[in-house]
């Protein structure tokens, strides 16, 4: 099990056995690992995907895999309140120019209280330190200001083609000479 920890979050990478719990009983996984019980569920379309690709690649999907990182689910635990506040899944495997994307899902009641920044600091502090990616790629709905506002001061920047006229993707760069994600500070205010 892979296992960050930010100022408020931990944030934990799904093993296959809790992977499996957590798409079939969120509340039983909650209950299990002594978390507030929020009564959410874990969508019924996703699900049916996540457990067809699990069947089809059991082996990818086992924490022993090095790719395991990048196809479970990852959850973001407050510490104080012991509750999911949201999660976060990799499109995959990285890149051949060592990229990868980034979805992230903050349940309604955290929206707005930084803790998708402060937990993209240390993926990207993470993805610099064991070099496992190079570039992060996030899709962003330009009219969504906390996203914009995260992105910005994650130091995100704008690439060159857009997904449609509301969304677009923002990139940024884990290692190299010119990135240095130690030095980035967040606060719980956006």
């Amino acid at each position: 099990m892979i296992k960050l920890r930010s100022k408020r979050v931990d944030i934990i990478a799904l093993g296959f056995a809790d992977l499996k719990q957590f798409i079939n009983s969120r509340p039983d996984y909650e209950r299990d690992h002594k978390l507030i019980v929020s009564g959410e569920a874990f969508p019924d379309a996703y699900r049916e995907e996540v457990v067809e690709m699990m069947e089809r690649e059991p082996n990818l999907w086992r924490d022993t895999s090095p790719y395991f990182a990048f196809r479970t689910l990852w959850l973001m635990v407050d510490r104080g309140s012991k509750r999911i506040v949201g999660q976060f899944s990799f499109n995959g495997k990285p890149s051949p120019d060592a990229d990868v994307e980034i979805f992230f899902s903050v349940e309604e009641p955290f929206r707005q209280k930084g803790y998708a920044t402060e937990v993209m600091l240390e993926v990207l502090t993470w993805g610099g330190d064991t070099k496992l990616f190079h570039r992060v790629l996030i899709d962003a709905d330009e009219g969504n200001k906390a996203a914009m506002a995260s992105l910005k001061k994650l130091g995100f920047r704008k690439c060159n083609t857009s997904i449609n006229e509301v969304t677009s993707t923002y990139y940024k760069a884990v290692y190299d000479k010119d990135t240095d994600v130690a030095d980035m500070e967040v606060d719980g205010g956006i």
